[in-house]
């Protein structure tokens, strides 16, 4: 395996032993391969695979004591210099992940469209929940850097939380200069084999776009220090767009619905928001697929039939402040820990994204490119920013859009811990009639901060792609 191929397999199921698996966890390690995974490989996992569940793990390092270089008499025949010991502390903790997706027998026998030539959805249903593996252990990884104390992050502009992030802090290249003074001194490189000298910066598209904007207008010789990766001796990394000062440059790719994982999406300073005053049902959302002129980009017949095809919001939301192709956030969790008061949480497992492709102004409701898969039930006391408090059953957020580009110096930044491996269970049906199948796996896994020094994020506003043009900050 090349040195390469081994830095895409540091994911906390290629790293288990394999002799503690089953056959189908081949496929999954096989998907971590294949998928565009960037965040997980940054993580160093240990192994420490425990039965009690949920653990901690603590770690003592020796702290070697001060020099002292005063001199001592020729006569002397004791001394009171004593170099001094102590100790320094850090813990690895683990928690339970888990998911489940399930079919009821008669959606298999009475389905009357095809997927793959076939009607039997249990195969999908295990290749789907391999996907919900990937997606989360990215997505879990991707949060982990933001353990990271807030005092290392930086923000472009002057700004010093998202909050003060003005349209115009875009992506300064001068920044770069920075990267290399503070991360330059590291020695352990990101990807096994390469020059010990190597950084790597994870960026949203958008960056990546004002970063060109840039370069034009550079000198010379700043602009001669860009290299394309095909100019590389060696094999590029997955999704490099270049390397500029000595730091390799991956851009985050877009999932299939234009979503980036390098991009917080309404996070910044709020635009608008208000709540929804009804609860939202799995497969809720999606405009009509019975209806010709509802068509998603005049193509697409989303989602059920029988189901619900808006969110209703409040009776006082200003729906002046929405317009289609926006990109909105659904969640139930807010915070301040970013600068922006009552912000949204897009750590959140039940925060969400989606395009607004439907506005009915008369009674309050948005449609969206596709349908909210969580169910938004439990209602919840709230005052949203729009209105006075009231029973919701979840917020809908328009706010400036925050580019997160994360640079390495170094591996060994988060440390991921095992406590358990992942395990497959297909319970069997407990109904009557056998009916109901479900697939569910679980893990005790943890993600820790371990050495704060060896990477730095930082935040800009930034462009994103719409139909037919950009979204200017």
């Amino acid at each position: 395996m090349s040195t390469l191929d081994a830095y895409y397999d540091i994911n906390p199921v290629a790293r288990i032993d394999q002799n503690q698996w089953d056959d189908k966890i081949l496929e999954l390690v096989l998907q971590f391969r294949q998928q565009p995974i960037l965040y997980t490989p940054l993580i160093d996992w240990d192994n420490q695979q425990q039965t009690s569940g949920a653990r901690t793990t603590r770690y003592t390092e020796l702290l070697e004591g001060d020099v002292d270089t005063d001199e001592i008499p020729f006569a002397a025949n004791y001394i009171n210099v004593t170099t001094g010991v102590d100790s320094r502390a850090r813990s690895l903790s683990s928690k339970r992940y888990a998911d489940k997706v399930q079919l009821h027998k008669s959606n298999n026998i009475f389905q009357q469209w095809k997927l793959s030539g076939g009607r039997d959805w249990r195969p999908l249903l295990r290749a789907m929940l391999g996907q919900n593996v990937i997606k989360k252990h990215e997505k879990l990884a991707r949060n982990s850097f933001f353990l990271q104390p807030s005092e290392f992050w930086t923000y472009a502009g002057g700004a010093t939380s998202f909050a003060d992030l003005a349209p115009d802090d875009t992506f300064d290249i001068g920044i770069v200069n920075e990267w290399n003074l503070r991360l330059g001194n590291t020695g352990n490189p990101i990807v096994p084999g390469d020059v010990a000298s190597a950084k790597m910066a994870l960026i949203p598209p958008g960056v990546t776009y004002d970063f060109m904007l840039q370069l034009p207008a550079a000198s010379q010789n700043e602009a001669a220090l860009w290299r394309d990766p095909k100019m590389y001796s060696g094999q590029a990394l997955r999704y490099e767009i270049g390397s500029y000062k000595n730091i390799r440059f991956q851009e985050v790719p877009n999932n299939r619905y234009g979503e980036n994982l390098s991009v917080l999406y309404n996070s910044g300073s709020i635009h608008y928001q208000c709540g929804v005053s009804s609860p939202i049902l799995m497969g809720d959302g999606a405009p009509d697929p019975e209806v010709a002129a509802d068509k998603v980009d005049e193509v697409w017949e989303v989602g059920q039939k029988d189901v619900t095809h808006y969110i209703q919001l409040e009776s006082g939301a200003d729906m002046s402040k929405f317009s289609k192709n926006d990109i909105v956030t659904i969640h139930v969790q807010r915070t301040t820990t970013f600068g922006v008061t009552n912000g949204v949480e897009f750590r959140s497992g039940k925060t969400v994204e989606r395009r607004i492709v439907k506005i009915d102004t008369t009674y309050k409701r948005l449609s969206f490119d596709r349908p909210v898969m969580f169910n938004y039930d439990k209602p919840f006391v709230a005052t949203p920013e729009s209105t006075s408090e009231q029973t919701l059953y979840a917020f809908v957020t328009k706010a400036r859009h925050v580019g997160f580009s994360l640079i390495l110096g170094s591996r060994g930044g988060i440390m991921g811990e095992i406590a358990q491996p992942i395990q497959f269970y297909e319970p069997k049906p407990v109904d009557d009639f056998e009916s109901v199948w479900r697939f569910v796996w679980d893990e005790y896994l943890g993600y820790n901060i371990w050495e704060p020094y060896l990477f730095e994020l930082h935040f800009c506003a930034v462009t994103l792609p719409k139909i037919g043009g950009v979204i200017t900050p």
